[in-house]
């Protein structure tokens, strides 16, 4: 399924609704549900149930929905929110809604919440859904898997629906990622750790400890080999399929999320950075024991 198939749903929101960064519009504020709470909490259109916790630190799922590329010249309304939230121990389902009030368009998804015991981390699962969404994640406290609700070819502009898991105060979003402005910016990787939907993978052994360039190649066990880089390089195939945040880099493809956290900065500035990806055609004559990082000539 082609996330260009779901356009008419990028607008703009009243200004009471908004939360203005450089490069987009945070809708409305963030919504949270706690893992905590009665068994079922049917919610009204329009609104969205937060259970009161036990304690400031009880496991709960946050959600950010963000515009990129936001106009002035739009001013259709968009509302988020939930059709009811179910819960079990250490479980919550979440039936979650996406409506452009102007032109009745609606986009759901569920998304069901679990606690690992005996672990600080979270298997997040989506179903239901009217939009092409990932494969089941475990994420480690505050981790974000970023759901993209609608795209356009045509202009680049995105909503996504920021996911996080976790306890404790949960820093908002200051603004979407953007791309780098340098002509020849290159990532550093150093010393990557790598998590395939949230699973730690061995690296091989002849991993380097460092290196940079504009591109960068990775082989992934199970999934190949991809090239990353920060330009949008189309003529090359690539996609923007990503964002790179002080020492992490985190991307998708087809339905698998990738976190890939280094020892040191990936970028060479402070920002969120888009990250773009192409899987290299040619497959690898066999198979390395671990994952492996290079670079592109």
């Amino acid at each position: 399924m082609k996330l260009a198939q779901f356009l008419p749903i990028l607008l703009a929101i009243p200004a009471l609704a908004q939360s203005s960064g450089r490069h987009g519009t945070r809708i409305a504020q963030v919504q949270t549900v706690y893992l905590e709470g009665p068994s079922t909490s049917p919610a009204v259109p329009g609104s969205f149930a937060v259970a009161a916790p036990r304690s400031n630190t009880a496991p709960k799922a946050e959600f950010e929905t963000w515009v990129e590329q936001m106009s002035r010249d739009y001013a259709e309304s968009v509302v988020t929110g939930d059709t009811g939230v179910e819960r079990e121990a250490g479980r919550v389902t979440i039936h979650r809604f996406v409506w452009d009030n102007f032109r009745h368009t609606e986009l759901k998804y569920t998304l069901t919440l679990e606690t690992i015991p005996g672990t600080q981390t979270y298997r997040v699962s989506f179903s239901d859904s009217s939009i092409p969404y990932p494969v089941p994640q475990i994420l480690r406290d505050g981790e974000t898997i970023a759901l993209t609700l609608s795209a356009d070819a045509r202009t680049g502009r995105r909503m996504v629906d920021y996911i996080r898991a976790g306890t404790g105060l949960m820093k908002p979003r200051p603004d979407v990622a953007r791309d780098v402005y340098a002509e020849d910016a290159e990532l550093t990787i150093t010393q990557p750790r790598l998590r395939t939907n949230g699973i730690e993978q061995q690296a091989a052994a002849s991993l380097p400890a460092t290196l940079s360039a504009p591109v960068v190649w990775m082989y992934i066990p199970g999934q190949g080999r991809y090239l990353l880089s920060f330009k949008p390089r189309a003529g090359e195939g690539f996609e923007k399929a990503g964002e790179v945040a002080e020492n992490s880099l985190v991307f998708s493809s087809a339905g698998n999320i990738f976190r890939i956290d280094c020892a040191d900065r990936i970028a060479t500035g402070s920002g969120t950075y888009n990250i773009y990806a192409r899987k290299a055609s040619v497959a690898d004559s066999a198979d390395p024991a671990g994952f492996m990082v290079g670079v592109q000539p």
